[in-house]
């Protein structure tokens, strides 16, 4: 890359993930009003429009191929319904704090999963990566108690947080091989109708999908979500992805958990102690050691 574009590829990376930091907080006050089911539904018929109209503006077709239905109904289920909408029901028992520190341990769930159902061979300091980041989001769930994680009494939101995590890596596999005959663009926009249908039928069965009217403050928050941590954060990272590569990518992640802790301290009173501290880090070591390990030669 050049000067100009490694700064405005930098910058991008920077932006998106103070966005997708700030949103758990937006979240957070939404739950209060809209059911998890509610928020994720609304939030991916805009996105996912937005993403189509803006795949058909760039003369891609709209239709996705019959061969990629199924992979893309099964994104629809997993990256965004079971991941939506575990997480933001965890934010309403748990903290952003946590929320944001789990989810920075996605990479090194990704690893570990692609290891076991993809086949591919990790390093061993790969390996230590992986469990020094599952060490740490232990640390982070458990507060580090020994008698929690001698009673397995956890914070069930803290446990839907890193479910969440497991389908979202799910729903990333999968987009590895839709990917393959599919654009970006498409591919987010069609999970994420077939996304917001699957939870809109499982929310008008369980009477949870009841969208009211929110205050000025609440649609604002909504908007957020959809527009800079929905849309515009994606095509951000996607630019970011291209120019960058993975390893680089993957350090500015760090950043989210950062704002996130940030914000909840600032939003919600919440405390952060040396055990959050101490996980927090355990995760991120664990994350720069698993990608940057590569896989084993």
């Amino acid at each position: 890359m050049d000067e100009a574009t490694k700064r405005k590829t930098y910058f991008l990376l920077a932006a998106t993930t103070i966005i997708w930091g700030i949103q758990p907080l937006c979240i957070k006050w939404l739950v209060a009003v809209w059911s998890p089911v509610t928020i994720t539904a609304m939030r991916y018929y805009l996105i996912g429009t937005t993403l189509l109209a803006l795949s058909f503006y760039r003369g891609e077709k709209l239709l996705p191929p019959r061969s990629c239905l199924l992979g893309l109904f099964l994104m629809g289920v997993t990256g965004i319904g079971l991941n939506n909408v575990m997480q933001f029901t965890g934010l309403g028992i748990s903290t952003v704090t946590n929320c944001t520190l789990i989810a920075a341990a996605s990479p090194a769930i990704t690893a570990f999963l692609a290891a076991i159902f993809v086949r591919e061979r990790l390093s061993l300091l790969a390996w230590g990566g992986i469990v020094l980041s599952f060490a740490g989001a232990l640390i982070v769930i458990s507060h580090g108690s020994l008698e929690v994680m001698r009673t397995l009494s956890f914070n069930e939101g803290d446990i839907l947080f890193l479910l969440a995590q497991v389908a979202w890596t799910t729903y990333s596999l999968i987009a590895l091989k839709i990917m393959r005959r599919m654009s970006a663009l498409q591919t987010t926009g069609w999970a994420g109708i077939f996304g917001a249908f699957i939870v809109t039928g499982y929310g008008l069965i369980t009477g949870q999908f009841a969208p009211v009217m929110l205050s000025t403050s609440l649609w604002l928050a909504f908007f957020y979500t959809v527009v800079f941590g929905g849309v515009m954060a994606m095509l951000f990272w996607n630019i970011g992805v291209h120019n960058a590569g993975a390893s680089v990518t993957s350090i500015f992640q760090n950043i989210t958990p950062v704002v996130g802790m940030i914000g909840g301290v600032l939003c919600f009173g919440e405390v952060i102690g040396f055990k959050e501290l101490a996980g927090a880090a355990a995760i991120f070591a664990g994350v720069y050691l698993t990608t940057h390990s590569g896989l084993k030669s």
